[in-house]
């Protein structure tokens, strides 16, 4: 039940930022060629995915990236759900994040993000189990524009997005290492 309505919720904001609220018709049908890119990376992590599956929602996310502080809205409590809303900053403005997918039991996270006026982008993380308790995590950035500037971001981070795996891996296996330490 909580996946149907993360994923209705995710839809709602979706339409609402897209369409700059409530004001606006539906009738109006346009169609208007944006950029859109598909980028993906694989880590390499040094701990069973169990122990390294929370680290990518939004309140662990903290542990391994030290300017990660989202401003989560629901629910209350701060628990990692399906059907999370929070914001970051992203440059002078905001990017809404819905917490689509959180599943535990199948290693997969997805994530729908707007930055209004900007960008829609759904970024999905999927984990499996290596080699003696490694695990495998893709990540999947799946960008569409809404703007011009828009189109130069998508550009931009579908360019850029494959040099963060370093970055990601390392940061990750830090903390694991912390982690087996305690």
């Amino acid at each position: 039940m909580r996946k149907t309505g993360a994923g209705l919720a995710a839809a709602f904001i979706c339409c609402m930022l897209l369409m700059g609220g409530a004001g606006q018709g539906w009738s109006q049908t346009q169609t208007v060629a944006r950029a859109h890119a598909d980028t993906s990376m694989t880590l390499r992590l040094a701990a069973a995915p169990a122990v390294v599956f929370p680290l990518f929602g939004p309140v662990r996310e903290a542990e391994w990236s030290p300017h990660w502080n989202p401003k989560i809205l629901f629910p209350v409590e701060k628990e990692q759900v399906a059907g999370t809303v929070f914001t970051t900053k992203h440059g002078d403005g905001e990017a809404v994040w819905v917490m689509d997918t959180y599943d535990p039991a199948r290693l997969h996270i997805v994530y729908v993000i707007v930055v209004p006026g900007m960008v829609a982008t759904r970024l999905e993380i999927l984990l499996k189990a290596g080699a003696k308790d490694t695990t495998e995590a893709v990540v999947a950035y799946h960008y569409t524009a809404l703007s011009e500037a828009g189109d130069e971001f998508v550009r931009e981070n579908a360019k850029d997005d494959p040099g963060e795996r370093e970055h990601w891996e390392h940061a990750l296996n830090r903390r694991l290492a912390e982690m087996k330490e305690k």
